[in-house]
């Protein structure tokens, strides 16, 4: 008796437990509905589908098989396209002379003459028995070694007269220890002629003036550096303090060798 009646409230039960389940069900979508209402009600669906199909192309991309690393990269090389193509199309004004290079400034070239030392007359007549070498090395019989020499000898006759080779002053009188007498004669334009190993002092006098060709002294033995040598004229001629090879400026035909 009480299973049929537990049986027989079942049947009864059963049919209201799934109407309550289907009420909630349908009450549950309902909500569920509005809540997809309300969440979508301001997209716009259009865009949203269009945005759908793009996504459906190969991951990655942006359409037509480009992908979006790529697209980037052609934008850059159009956008720096642009920027040649605007550049080279204005043609950038040419720099000023001024601006690039500065103007080249002709100098003429100055020439610079020395000082013409005219022809001397030949202090003495005579042969060459030492020549001048300012560089090469050449013997001394009083020294017995070789050496540099500054002057031109000229082998003569002891007490054979020794003559101006220029016009000029006396500059200088003086028996010096080495080169024996000598006298100095300025000639202007500092050019100076010295005449060493001389015979006498007596016929100049300091600040006298003379001519080519007079007579200032003769030939000596006094000079203890060449005492070794024959009697000779050691003649210089020395501009700005440089010693010069007085063969330059003597006659060639009144020296003998």
């Amino acid at each position: 008796m009480k299973f049929d009646e537990f049986f027989s409230r079942r049947k009864i039960f059963i049919p209201v437990v799934i109407i309550i389940i289907a009420m909630l069900a349908t009450v549950g979508a309902w909500q569920y509905r509005n809540y997809l209402d309300n969440r979508y009600s301001g997209m716009d669906f259009e865009r949203g589908l269009d945005e759908f199909e793009d996504l459906e192309e190969e991951p990655g991309s942006l359409g037509g098989g480009v992908s979006i690393v790529e697209q980037d990269a052609l934008e850059q090389t159009e956008d720096k396209g642009q920027d040649i193509k605007e550049v080279n199309v204005t043609e950038p004004s040419k720099p000023k002379l001024s601006e690039n290079k500065k103007e080249d400034i002709t100098i003429p070239a100055i020439k610079m003459q020395e000082a013409k030392v005219e022809t001397m007359l030949t202090p003495v007549f005579g042969t060459i028995c030492l020549d001048f070498s300012d560089s090469e090395l050449l013997y001394s019989k009083t020294l017995d070694m070789w050496t540099t020499h500054e002057g031109l000898d000229i082998k003569a006759e002891e007490g054979s007269q020794v003559r101006a080779a220029m016009d000029g002053k006396i500059h200088e009188v003086t028996n010096d220890p080495q080169w024996g007498m000598t006298i100095a004669i300025d000639h202007g334009s500092e050019i100076m002629t010295i005449y060493s190993n001389l015979s006498t002092l007596d016929m100049v006098t300091i600040g006298q003036e003379v001519k080519k060709g007079d007579v200032i002294s003769g030939i000596g033995k006094t000079a203890l550096i060449e005492i070794a040598e024959e009697p000779h004229l050691h003649f210089e001629i020395m501009k700005d303090g440089k010693s010069l090879d007085p063969k330059i400026y003597l006659p060639k035909q009144s020296l003998k060798r």
